[in-house]
């Protein structure tokens, strides 16, 4: 067990440093800092934690792909990668990436855009992926609220 933890942490620390090498300054910009459609594991772990749909992995595994890809982008970049898996973003050459969260409408299930912004903010928190953010607070400050 401490020997697929010690791997586990190079791996992410090995990830983090390659992340950062790849940015320019402080600024968070898809295709270097971070990944054009960022986070797509982190989609599905959202979508399965709030609306109950999705594939058939095991809650555990699909929230550790999260963490991985969410831990390989530099810390103060994360909650900006997290905004755009969440709204998705124009690239510098005027080009819209990301495909943005919809409110679904499922029986029995409040499923709203909003529930999963708000779940998606807490990605970095110790129950979680456990992360540090630029500012250090304990979740994504500009993911909540109507966007």
């Amino acid at each position: 067990m401490a020997s697929n933890q010690l791997i586990l942490f190079t791996t992410v620390l090995l990830s983090v440093l390659a992340a950062t090498s790849a940015s320019v300054g402080n600024q968070c910009i898809p295709g270097l800092a971070i990944p054009h459609n960022p986070l797509g594991n982190c989609r599905t772990y959202v979508v399965s934690e709030i609306c109950h749909i999705g594939p058939r992995l095991l809650p555990n595994d699909m929230k550790q792909r999260c963490c991985w890809e969410l831990s390989a982008i530099p810390a103060y970049c994360r909650c900006e990668a997290l905004r755009i898996l969440m709204d998705g973003v124009v690239t510098a050459e005027g080009v819209f990436e990301g495909h943005p969260f919809q409110d679904m409408h499922l029986p029995q299930r409040e499923c709203s855009r909003q529930r999963q912004r708000n779940f998606a903010a807490t990605l970095v928190v110790p129950q979680e992926c456990s992360l540090t953010t630029i500012h250090g607070g304990p979740f994504c400050l500009n993911l909540p609220g109507p966007q």
